[in-house]
């Protein structure tokens, strides 16, 4: 009892919070649907379902980012902590915080290059798809180190390949939107095989009569 690091503690439900996967579950759908609810609107024909389309969904889409805090919170309650509780936390091995330098390294490049074309005039919307890739990387790359979650440098390094292929290919904020599309997708398989993965190494407790 003497060794007890309270601060330690304190801390642990942050760093259990991405354990089993449902955090990158629940984020990359509602990416997905972010992205393909900004790539339909831009389908509709102008007009009146239009300008509804517009007037509403973006608010919709604002309060589906609290709709998904709490389905999260609610089904870790339901299958996460029955199982396990706070799981015994890992520190990020050292081939972890190489990764993290070189998603560093690759997203300083990347936006370096991004400023380069910047000052070649290029059209400020192709720059969209690449711009978002490091916001995203750089934000998973924080996750990564901050809560103690080395599976987010494969996201992060997802994020950059694809705002590099998506600004190569052109398509202005169509880009942008196929990369929140895409990236959701690849959040949502990497949740949905941790999840697997936690379910299958973390049974049920069967209840006493």
């Amino acid at each position: 009892m003497d060794n007890l690091d309270l601060t330690d503690i304190a801390r642990r439900p942050q760093r259990y919070w991405n354990v089993d996967g449902l955090p990158e579950l629940m984020m990359g759908l509602l990416w997905i649907v972010w992205g393909g609810a900004w790539l339909l609107g831009e389908r509709i024909p102008r007009g009146g379902v239009y300008n509804a389309f517009w007037m509403f969904v973006p608010a919709l889409l604002a309060l589906s980012g609290f709709a998904v805090a709490w389905a999260t919170r609610a089904l870790k309650a339901r299958i996460t902590f029955p199982r396990a509780g706070y799981v015994a936390w890992q520190p990020p091995t050292r081939s972890a915080r190489v990764g993290a330098a070189a998603v560093s390294l690759v997203t300083a490049m990347i936006l370096a290059a991004t400023v380069i074309k910047t000052r070649n005039h290029a059209p400020t919307s192709d720059l969209a798809a690449p711009i978002l890739g490091v916001i995203l990387s750089l934000a998973f790359l924080i996750a990564a180190v901050s809560q103690h979650a080395p599976h987010y440098l494969a996201l992060a390094g997802v994020a950059v390949a694809l705002g590099i292929a998506l600004g190569a290919r052109g398509g202005g904020w169509e880009s942008a939107n196929w990369l929140f599309v895409l990236i959701g997708a690849a959040s949502a398989a990497v949740g949905a095989a941790r999840l697997a993965l936690f379910l299958r190494s973390h049974p049920r407790p069967v209840e006493s009569a």
